[in-house]
């Protein structure tokens, strides 16, 4: 099977794709997790986020490349003007967000922090495109909306199956939903998805770097979810305010700027 042949698959069953795609994604990595926890292998958080962050991404990236996606989803593409960098600017300042605490950690745990954070962003922003672009052409609003809900899923199941506290999870599924809303809608403004992959990069690896003990997307209390899920509502309100009014970046291969109001 061809790249357009592929393509066509995707957009003949958006739905079936968007599954199997955060369904594989959910998947190794939950068999990672239970792989690591049935052996006596003793491994830190980071270690596990950086094998399993290496893994999807490679099949993030085997996967774009058999569809010929890079620069349709927005990963290999140059802004058509340099001030649509502008819109990523609130990602930019959440990213450092997790610095305010202090940052007193050695080389070796901040290299790992940064790999932590490469990997785990590009894969589950893949995911994100991936999805976006089975969804998109069904509508702009339906597509972010939908594509928002299978994200803010994937990483449900895979709290629940890991065993953490329902409540507190879904509360963090729920902020998922309202950072990839954000995203969906910044990526439709500028038709560019790489610059997200660099702030939530950075977000992980500044908070992976400051925190110690358990994963960054396990949670033990309503209390720790809230400030991810107020920041998430707050960019999901800026996502809105940032949604193109004229020409949106769906899957086009060569998009024009988006209108200015």
């Amino acid at each position: 099977m061809n790249t357009a042949a592929a393509q066509s698959v995707v957009q003949r069953h958006p739905f079936a794709f968007s599954t199997v795609v955060v369904s594989v994604a959910g998947a190794i990595e939950l068999l990672l997790k239970v792989t690591h926890d049935l052996t006596s292998l003793h491994l830190s958080v980071l270690t596990i986020g950086i094998i399993s962050g290496a893994v999807l991404s490679l099949l993030g990236a085997a996967t774009v490349t058999r569809l010929g996606l890079w620069g349709q989803l927005g990963l290999a593409r140059r802004p058509t003007r340099a001030r649509a960098l502008l819109w990523f600017l609130p990602f930019l300042l959440y990213g450092l967000l997790p610095l305010t605490r202090g940052l007193d950690v050695s080389a070796g745990k901040a290299a790992a922090a940064v790999a932590f954070g490469v990997l785990i962003a590009f894969w589950k922003l893949v995911v994100l495109g991936l999805v976006l672009y089975a969804l998109l052409p069904r509508g702009a609003r339906s597509g972010v909306v939908l594509a928002a809900l299978f994200f803010a899923v994937m990483h449900l199941v895979a709290g629940i199956l890991t065993g953490a506290v329902v409540v507190p999870t879904v509360l963090l599924a729920l902020s998922y939903a309202f950072l990839a809303f954000a995203f969906g809608a910044v990526r439709l403004r500028t038709g560019l998805l790489w610059p997200l992959v660099v702030c939530y990069a950075l977000l992980l690896a500044a908070a992976s770097a400051v925190q110690t003990g358990q994963a960054s997307n396990l949670v033990a209390s309503v209390a720790d979810v809230l400030p991810p899920l107020v920041i998430s509502l707050l960019l999901a309100a800026y996502g809105l305010a940032a949604w193109p009014r004229g020409r949106t970046h769906t899957n086009e291969q060569a998009p024009a700027p988006a209108t200015t109001t």
